[in-house]
């Protein structure tokens, strides 16, 4: 199941830790090891640092004037790789390379919060058989192939598991959205003549589940200060 308990983690504090090095220059923060912060941070955390896994980087920003967190950058993969180098990797890329936004500068970093979501269980559910339905809002995150009905190339998309029940979305509402948010959005063919014939254009739906924590700048700062001490 998809935890979002509002916990920091030793991998949410390594993707700030790692985008806070880059934006105030490795001489300004403290120089650690992950599996320090792992010993004297999250000794009871569950880690395994030479595991490969899929994962996802999440920035957000609070408004100003506000305690609302709204979205800042978020990238990931859902490729296997070494868990330590991937969080690096996104938290940069999520951070300062995600197309939607502008890159995050020094001055947002105490209005940010990051959260990681590791990501396991996948399961194809479709593939020209099977039952597109059978996930759960809340539980799983989805990725979706389909056939664009003009081009014939194949898109895809994908939300995580929180996504849904922070949106609002039931199942239904979730494959429109997919498809708008692959490039298909209106029109005769647009995402509702899609998913009404969905064996015709879907390729392969997948079902996963994800491992979250996320951690803001106030909690990083402390546990910052605790290692530095």
């Amino acid at each position: 199941m998809s935890s979002d308990d509002g916990r920091s983690s030793p991998y949410a504090f390594w993707a700030f830790y790692t985008l806070y090095k880059r934006l105030n220059g490795t001489a300004a923060a403290a120089k650690v090891s992950f599996d320090e912060v792992c010993e004297k941070l999250y000794p009871d955390y569950p880690v395994d640092p030479s595991s490969n896994t899929s994962l996802f980087v999440t920035w957000k920003k609070k408004s100003r004037g506000s305690s609302e967190y709204h979205l800042r950058g978020c990238i990931g993969t859902f490729a296997q790789l070494p868990v330590v180098k991937g969080i690096e990797r996104y938290s940069l890329i999520a951070a300062l390379h995600d197309r939607r936004f502008s890159p995050i500068s020094a001055a947002e970093l105490n209005h940010l919060k990051c959260s990681c979501n590791i990501l396991h269980n996948f399961e194809t559910i479709y593939d020209g058989k099977g039952d597109i339905y059978d996930w759960q809002v809340g539980t799983h995150g989805i990725e979706l192939e389909f056939r664009n009905p003009l081009t014939g190339r194949t898109l895809s998309s994908t939300f995580l598991p929180e996504v849904m029940p922070e949106q609002g979305w039931d199942q239904r509402e979730t494959f429109l959205n997919l498809i708008e948010k692959a490039g298909v959005s209106t029109g005769v063919c647009g995402p509702a003549a899609l998913l009404q014939d969905y064996e015709h254009y879907f390729v392969k739906v997948i079902r996963y589940e994800g491992r979250k924590s996320a951690i803001t700048f106030e909690e990083f700062e402390e546990k910052l200060a605790e290692l530095e001490a």
